[in-house]
């Protein structure tokens, strides 16, 4: 439903109520909306982190790293699609429960030392980030919205070797 209505416009009562159960029940499981909303994240940042864990580990960032971060977000294009769309939904709602939003560590790991490698990072993030929220259109259909549409293999292929081409890295 925050997906679909966005995450202002969508009430615990309207939760409740598609998921057939009553107010009180959901408040059991969570004590508030920001609270689900973290719920729903969570896999999704639990990922980055885990990008960011590899990174170090390799001690360079990798082609086929660049590729799993472009799965990860694939994986959850309406997802992301919708947070980064939701004014409502701010950095500091997205770093409750004690799991920090790991955007700037992103930026960070891409971006190496350098001032020009941080402009190669935070370009790199935009184009992952742009392909994968981009209009959801249907392949052939201008004006056919898919709000589930995910990339196709090649799309993926061509973000991933154009991610590492800002990067000035080795292509995969």
């Amino acid at each position: 439903m925050f997906i679909e209505r966005g995450y202002a416009s969508t009430s615990i009562r309207d939760i409740s109520e598609r998921l057939g159960m009553t107010k009180g029940a959901l408040y059991y499981h969570f004590t508030a909306k920001e609270e689900l909303l973290h719920a729903i994240v969570a896999p999704l940042l639990s990922g980055l982190h885990d990008f960011i864990e590899q990174v170090r580990e390799a001690g360079e960032v990798q082609a086929g790293l660049v590729r799993g971060l472009v799965e990860l977000l694939d994986a959850n294009a309406p997802l992301v699609r919708s947070l980064s769309s939701d004014p409502a939904v701010s950095r500091s709602k997205l770093e409750g429960r004690g799991t920090g939003a790991p955007f700037a560590d992103l930026i960070r790991i891409l971006s190496g030392t350098s001032d020009g490698d941080a402009l190669r990072g935070r370009c790199a993030m935009g184009l992952i980030f742009a392909s994968v929220i981009g209009p959801p259109r249907k392949p052939g259909l201008d004006d056919t919205l898919d709000p589930v549409r995910r990339l196709t293999e090649t799309e993926k292929q061509f973000v991933t070797a154009a991610a590492m081409a800002v990067l000035a890295l080795p292509a995969p």
